[in-house]
């Protein structure tokens, strides 16, 4: 059953990104970035109460702010990549996360690598040189950086989200994630001056549907995190790229090339390779990344 929950939940990520893709086309990446956290942060109110009131106080306030921060930065970029990239290769760019928590935690943290995991980073690194393949005509394909980079900061608010988790409910981390990223988000709404959001039914329902399945795949995975290893939910999250690819034929009619699918499924091997070996989202000293933050 929680196998199930978590094969929706990639479901729900996967769909999110497709409906993102969709509504680039009359709707600025601001717009999307302020409505889909809005629109999310509102439907946590009725969510609470059905929760039985879940506590949200806090005293890792600079924690939450710097996990909102990475995770809207890592949205950020994924949004703009989405909308000039073939929505499977976006969201095997951004699910190589798992490659960078081991790098950060070995810059910063001076954490030792294990060399199972070393292994599976360099198999990551080669799906995701195949993806991007810069041997095409460009040299770099910027917005296939830009999909890698929401990677990068995805590793980062794991890494803060898995400490806010020794002291913070599931419900007050999903709380004040979608309330300092609503803020940050409105402010580069305002700051762009963009106003020209198209509030048309189909619009309206798009950006309506990426708030509910964003909020759905994030509260589904923490429910499932209660009962799987962190390495099992991260791994079954994979199969959001085979939606990808579904969905990347039903409404653009693409068809994945073999580098493509090569590349995707080294990044697959690898990033289980990393999850099988140990929880490599901070093994030790969880104490010294909060004074450090």
């Amino acid at each position: 059953m929680y196998v199930l929950i978590t094969i929706i939940a990639a479901f729900c990520y996967a769909l999110m990104s497709a409906l993102i893709k969709v509504a680039t086309a009359d709707t600025s990446e601001a717009g999307i970035l302020f409505f889909r956290f809005f629109a999310a942060f509102t439907m946590l109110f009725p969510l609470y109460y059905l929760s039985g009131k879940p506590p949200v106080k806090t005293k890792k306030t600079k924690l939450h702010m710097l996990r909102a921060m990475f995770g809207f930065l890592m949205f950020a970029l994924y949004t703009v990549a989405l909308q000039h990239l073939p929505l499977e290769n976006a969201i095997a760019l951004n699910s190589t996360y798992p490659f960078f928590i081991p790098l950060i935690l070995f810059l910063i943290f001076k954490e030792k690598i294990d060399k199972t995991v070393i292994f599976g980073i360099l198999l990551g690194f080669i799906g995701v040189y195949t993806i991007i393949d810069p041997s095409s005509g460009d040299y770099l394909n910027w917005f296939a950086i830009l999909a890698l980079l929401s990677g990068v900061f995805s590793a980062a608010s794991n890494i803060t989200l898995s400490v806010l988790r020794k002291t913070e409910s599931s419900f007050s981390t999903v709380f004040y994630f979608f309330l300092i990223a609503t803020v940050i988000s409105l402010i580069l709404f305002l700051i762009v001056d963009d106003f020209e959001i198209m509030f048309s039914t189909r619009s309206s329902i798009i950006l309506l549907g990426i708030a509910i399945t964003s909020l759905a795949s994030q509260q589904l995975i923490s429910y499932s995190l209660k009962f799987l290893h962190s390495s099992t939910v991260s791994s079954i999250m994979y199969s959001s790229i085979i939606f990808g690819f579904i969905f990347s034929w039903l409404i653009w009619g693409e068809v994945p090339g073999v580098t493509q699918l090569i590349g995707t499924l080294f990044i697959i091997v690898g990033s289980i390779v990393i999850f099988q070996k140990k929880k490599t989202v901070i093994k030790k000293n969880q104490s010294e990344i909060v004074s450090k933050v």
